[in-house]
């Protein structure tokens, strides 16, 4: 719905004003006494110069052009137009809010211009205040309404209603000598504190429009990401749900043969001579890996079924590396074991136990003769940079061999390795694991500081 907003020159209340040229014009009556005829001539000239000036007003307030939220050249257009038309001295417009003043346009320019300025004792404080019009033509001689800027005299200043009738500014003109004020200036200062209120209404209206519009973006920009997110989800889980289908009849047909494959292999083993047991356990061994290439995929296609309990992180690790140090002999390799924790999570220890065997696989894969696999047990709260919060975080370090850069970005994406026999699945499942205990996962590689691969587990609340 759009609303018009309608300004009138009495909405200012021209009648209700302050001035302090009464002395004056009564001490001049005594000096100087008006006859009749005087009275009427000086009343025709008011009567011209007042209709010259408001029509300089009008056609510079018809010269004004405002774009929506360029306000500063705007008020600055205005303060011009003021002191072409009411004659050369200093235009202002003072803007209040929260107890502060700033002065937000003048001509000439001034430093003070942007800069919040205490609220005692000025001029315009007092317009603000009142609500009046405030006429002084001698401000340094009658300081009790404030003092003027330094080389300036005379004040006059025009309060600037909003339509809600709020107060919140002034437009201030300054002359550098004594001048009484009349009821034409009054008029025609009126006309451009009109045009002035009507620009800060605007202005404010734009603030709170482009606020709006800001946080609307950014309210759509969150939820199509969260929608882009979901649909990704829902696209891997169908991908997943048509593979898995696939892979579990693809793997129940293999292993029948594969099955009776190895059990003749066995039998050939044991009857045939050496050289034919040696081709015979080559055999086996091929199928036992092509078996473990089954289950890798048979174990990334099915979905996550987690029985979780509460775990002691530090003693479940002390389970899993006696159970599983056999794996370090091929290579000579063995566990350097840091603890600084000792966490309580909850996870489902089966799966737990996979991500780390598969860790560990992985490290000693890449590692050298008789290197170290480290692993470390610490926990990392809110403050850092883990988004989940407070976490136990699990790190297994090798050297030797490290991640391609360009397959980095993708190394735990299905059926990406570096590895000339693997699958590309291990860290798949890996991170498949993770995601489902509500965890996460990282990992570094480079040719200085070798491979780290992080997992952080939500603590046991």
């Amino acid at each position: 719905m759009t609303q018009t907003r309608v300004f009138s020159v009495k909405q200012y209340n021209l009648k209700d004003e302050l001035s302090h040229d009464t002395l004056f014009f009564a001490k001049a009556a005594k000096i100087n006494p008006m006859t009749p005829n005087d009275l009427t001539k000086n009343q025709n000239v008011d009567h011209v110069i007042s209709s010259i000036n408001q029509e300089k007003a009008i056609a510079s307030l018809a010269a004004l052009s405002y774009r929506t939220g360029e306000l500063d050249d705007y008020l600055k257009q205005i303060c011009q137009a003021v002191l072409d038309v009411l004659g050369d001295g200093a235009a202002a417009v003072t803007l209040y809010r929260n107890g502060k003043k700033n002065v937000i346009a003048r001509v000439p320019h001034s430093p003070k211009v942007g800069v919040p300025l205490d609220v005692h004792g000025h001029l315009s404080t007092f317009v603000v205040d009142s609500g009046k019009v405030l006429r002084v033509a001698d401000a340094v001689a009658t300081p009790e309404y404030g003092n003027p800027p330094a080389r300036f005299c005379s004040y006059l200043g025009i309060p600037l209603k909003l339509p809600n009738d709020e107060i919140v500014s002034t437009l201030c003109y300054f002359d550098k000598s004594n001048r009484e004020y009349t009821h034409s200036d009054e008029q025609v200062a009126s006309l451009f504190a009109e045009r002035i209120a009507i620009a800060l209404d605007n202005y404010e209206l734009f603030l709170q429009l482009k606020s709006h519009s800001e946080n609307l973006e950014a309210l759509v920009q969150d939820r199509t990401k969260e929608l882009m997110e979901t649909q990704r989800i829902l696209m891997q889980k169908e991908k997943l749900a048509a593979f898995g289908e696939f892979a579990t009849h693809l793997t129940h047909e293999i292993r029948n043969p594969l099955a009776t494959v190895k059990l003749a292999l066995e039998y050939f083993e044991r009857k045939s001579d050496e050289r034919g047991n040696k081709r015979a356990m080559l055999a086996g061994s091929e199928i036992s890996r092509l078996e473990r290439m089954l289950n890798e995929v048979l174990s990334y296609a099915r979905p996550v079924e987690l029985h979780t309990s509460t775990l002691n992180f530090s003693d479940f690790l002390d389970d899993f590396i006696s159970t599983n140090d056999a794996i370090l002999n091929e290579k000579k390799l063995h566990f350097i074991v840091n603890k600084y924790a000792q966490p309580t999570i909850i996870a489902d220890r089966d799966k737990l136990n996979q991500i780390c065997l598969n860790l560990v696989r992985n490290a000693c894969d890449a590692a050298d003769q008789e290197q170290a696999i480290t692993i470390t047990l610490s926990t990392t709260d809110n403050m850092t940079d883990c988004p989940i919060g407070n976490t136990a975080t699990l790190t297994v370090h090798n050297g030797g061999d490290v991640i391609p850069e360009d397959k980095l970005p993708n190394i735990t994406e299905a059926f990406v390795s570096t590895k000339t026999k693997g699958t590309g699945l291990g860290l798949a499942i890996v991170k498949n694991l993770v995601e489902a205990l509500k965890g996460q996962m990282s990992i570094q590689s480079t040719k200085e500081a070798g491979t780290t691969l992080t997992i952080h587990l939500p603590l046991a609340k």
